[in-house]
């Protein structure tokens, strides 16, 4: 005895089963609890913020060694670090009285202080009474306060009196204001 199922039930059966074969493996990919937000430690969680900071470091003689002021400041939980909002750094250095202006429209400051990270627009201007202020600037800019120094690996600006240098890289001692570029070196000087 040969049993004969009608074709429209087959196909039916087969379709039904298709059907739920695609939805179970659709729960599967998409179940409700994809849909929680996780919970890592790598999340930003600030613990205090303030809007409008004025910050002035002193050495042991009680001279300013730097003032730093910021739009806005947020203190980060998970690494300690610091986010500044147009940070201005007033970097007092060496003997020379004039100071180094660091500004950028981002910073961002590590929990020890050791290092500080300026993006976006980074300015650094110095005003010297004999000489032509000296100004640069780069996308990016990583300064070591402890250590009198900076750098970048992005490409940099220089303009100074009548001649403007561009390079890709650049090491900045701020104690002596000496410059060291790593490549790509171009100048164009005016000539009076």
């Amino acid at each position: 005895m040969k049993l004969s199922v009608p074709r429209y039930l087959l196909t039916g059966l087969l379709w039904l089963i298709g059907v739920a074969l695609a939805l179970s493996v659709g729960y599967w990919n998409i179940r409700p609890a994809s849909f929680t937000p996780l919970t890592s430690s790598a999340a930003a969680r600030p613990d205090f913020y303030i809007d409008n900071a004025r910050i002035q470091a002193l050495n042991e003689q009680g001279k300013t060694t730097y003032e730093l002021t910021t739009t806005h400041a947020v203190h980060q939980v998970e690494d300690g670090s610091t986010h500044l909002q147009q940070p201005k750094l007033l970097f007092y250095r060496g003997g020379d009285p004039a100071p180094w202006l660091l500004e950028s429209d981002e910073g961002l400051v590590t929990e020890d202080g050791d290092r500080v990270d300026l993006s976006q627009n980074v300015l650094l201007k110095q005003e010297l009474n004999s000489q032509p202020t000296r100004r640069l600037t780069t996308s990016a800019l990583t300064l070591f306060p402890a250590r009198d120094y900076a750098e970048t690996d992005q490409d940099v600006k220089i303009e100074a009196a009548r001649s403007v240098t561009t390079a890709t890289g650049m090491k900045l001692f701020l104690n002596d204001g000496r410059l060291q570029l790593l490549s790509t070196v171009r100048g164009q000087h005016e000539v009076r």
